[in-house]
């Protein structure tokens, strides 16, 4: 990977409101690292080498757009990082992989995703708290039952929570991959056919021109979250793909150069499969904006308006016994497919033996 020269590289964004100064800012501060780059570079590439892979064994991937958008908006209203959303979602997409959830209780294992990610992300000393995110579903759960899941995730991933997601590659990355040579070339592509000027700007400056395409390289970021078959890409593959739909959709005359090759370690072989998908997503999601905006002023008015009918699951009687201190909840699953004993999955329970006080699984009851 290349070292590429800060100069004419700065990236600067076009500030409209605080959110997105605190944006760029943490944009600005990878070159703050540039002397360093190289070495965090490829120690993220180790670091991606220990996620956990996922085997698709889900029976619930249908509530998976709801969660995501549940996450999003905790994500805007606390002003999390985007590495923090990314993050959670990794934490949820293996947890459910390995765990067979309530459908009540989803939003309970999504939001304690989203703590812990943003504990381990948020660059701000500001962490909500299990409170402050609880509103989002009405007040529906107990801080007993936030507890115990955050000590399941934890046991499961066995504490090994620091792990790279497209969103840390493409911050990494946001400021160098486009370079003065492509805004020539643009430039020019656009001189000699003026028409092509209906369909791509003309930008004044590579400062101008470099924050437009950062910002939609950042949406794309997103879009690989919804797109459930990326869940076992490498992060640092995914984050290429993007950056070469963003010069592909933007109309930048080359979408991969030598330089993208020895900046990211992938050719433009290995990136083409992901950059169609993530194209066709845009376009999609582009063609959808003007009714999801107009939906948005009447669902996300508020951070509590519209939620149940959004973002809840179907409402389902939840019985709660106090004993002493604690609201316990003893959660009903129904048998999962059979599996080889080989892939056996487990299943999650919150509930507490009231002699013995203690958290049981399914396969504890069961014996």
């Amino acid at each position: 990977m290349a070292r590429p020269a800060v100069e004419g590289r700065i990236l600067m964004l076009n500030v409209r409101n605080e959110h997105d100064r605190d944006k760029g800012q943490r944009l600005l501060k990878s070159h703050w690292l540039s002397d360093y780059a190289l070495d965090i570079y490829k120690t993220m590439k180790e670091s991606e080498l220990r996620r956990r892979p996922l085997n698709f064994w889900s029976t619930q991937l249908d509530h998976r757009p709801k969660l995501i958008q549940l996450c999003q908006l905790v994500t805007r209203t606390y002003k999390l990082s985007r590495c923090a959303l990314h993050l959670s979602i990794y934490y949820l997409d293996r947890f459910m992989d390995s765990y067979t959830i309530r459908a009540d209780k989803l939003q309970l294992a999504a939001l304690t995703c989203m703590k812990l990610a943003s504990q381990i992300e948020n660059m701000d000393a500001f962490v909500p708290r299990y409170s402050q995110m609880n509103r989002f579903t009405k007040d529906c759960y107990t801080p007993f039952e936030y507890k115990a899941v955050e000590r399941k995730v934890l046991t499961f991933f066995k504490f090994e929570l620091i792990r790279p997601t497209t969103a840390s590659f493409v911050e990494m990355l946001a400021c160098r991959f486009l370079t003065q040579d492509d805004y020539a070339a643009y430039n020019k592509k656009l001189d000699d056919c003026p028409e092509l000027e209906d369909t791509y700007p003309r930008f004044n400056s590579f400062e101008k021109m470099l924050a437009a395409l950062a910002q939609l390289l950042l949406r794309m970021t997103d879009y690989t979250l919804n797109v459930h078959r990326f869940s076992n890409a490498p992060p640092s593959l995914l984050a290429a793909a993007c950056i070469a739909a963003v010069r592909q959709v933007s109309g930048v005359p080359k979408v991969w150069t030598p330089y993208l090759t020895e900046l990211t370690s992938y050719t433009q072989h290995m990136v083409e499969p992901y950059v169609d998908i993530i194209i066709l997503y845009h376009y999609y999601q582009t063609a959808a904006d003007v009714d999801v905006q107009k939906q948005s002023e009447n669902i996300w008015h508020s951070p509590d308006s519209g939620f149940e009918e959004q973002l809840s699951a179907p409402q389902v009687e939840v019985v709660s016994v106090e004993v002493e201190t604690f609201n316990i909840i003893t959660v009903q699953l129904q048998k999962p497919i059979k599996q080889p004993p080989a892939l056996k999955r487990s299943h999650l329970i919150i509930c507490e033996d009231p002699e013995s006080k203690r958290l049981k699984t399914d396969n504890d009851s069961q014996t």
